[in-house]
């Protein structure tokens, strides 16, 4: 199975030219699961699964704009849940979780586009993510998405099992820093203000960070499924553009002796 997660900026700059380089890299990548950030309309949505091939698609705009989030999926989508589904403050953070059926095992995919500006609507909104998923009867979950900060945070922290947050723990694998380590490649940056061309031309004392994420809750006791690819996509300059200010993260698990 391939993820990716892709924060694919909602912004008018050569915006067309950019969906199509997007389009491009997801069918090349030939992804199985898509989680994409700043989507700003379902028709967009639709245009890639036609192009990229997905069977199954969610897409919901956020209560006070157009914009929104979306998985696109080869499995079939068996429950959905948004952050904003029975209230409106979400502390300016959205997340969706879908329940999908892959191989004869029902596996939960949560996609987050959390604050920018603030570490604690940030914590409020993962507990109350982590809280809902605990509800699920799920044989494997998966988190991924922009949550706007670094691994020196407090939800990255609370995430990966080294601190509690809000009286709360958890048990996630970030799969980029474990394919990384085993591999002893670098992780790179996923928002790169150096490198990537819609910096070019601002002035920015920003750091570059990786911002965007695919983690796996711990199975236990199910098996942990293999762990094949880790990258970033979208790095590629075309004409002067990349398909988003972001780069997309993907992973490539194995669940060929586990999803029978």
């Amino acid at each position: 199975m391939k993820t990716l997660t892709y924060n694919i900026w909602n912004h008018d700059s050569n915006f067309e030219r950019r969906m199509a380089m997007l389009a491009e890299c997801i069918a090349a990548e030939d992804v199985d699961l898509l989680a994409l950030q700043e989507v700003r309309s379902e028709y967009l949505v639709h245009e890639l699964m036609d192009k990229c091939g997905f069977k199954y698609v969610f897409w919901k705009k956020y209560h006070d704009c157009e914009e929104g989030l979306a998985v696109l999926t080869n499995c079939e989508i068996l429950s959905t849940w948004t952050n904003w589904d029975e209230s409106i403050d979400v502390h300016n953070s959205g997340s969706v979780c879908l329940e999908i059926e892959c191989g004869g095992k029902r596996l939960s995919v949560s996609n987050v586009h959390l604050d920018y500006r603030c570490a604690l609507n940030r914590e409020i909104e993962i507990i109350k993510l982590t809280d809902y998923i605990r509800t699920l009867n799920t044989d494997y979950n998966l988190l991924m998405g922009d949550f706007n900060t670094d691994p020196q945070s407090s939800i990255y922290g609370f995430l990966s099992g080294r601190q509690s947050l809000h009286g709360k723990s958890a048990r996630w694998i970030d799969l980029g820093e474990s394919y990384s380590k085993r591999q002893g490649l670098s992780l790179g940056v996923t928002i790169d203000y150096f490198n990537n061309p819609r910096w070019k031309n601002e002035t920015i004392l920003d750091i570059p960070g990786r911002f965007d994420w695919v983690l796996l809750e711990n199975p236990y006791p199910n098996p942990y499924p293999a762990l094949l690819d880790y990258k970033l996509v979208g790095k590629n300059i075309k004409n002067g553009i990349t398909p988003s200010d972001h780069y997309g993260v993907l992973c490539q698990m194995g669940f060929d002796n586990i999803l029978l």
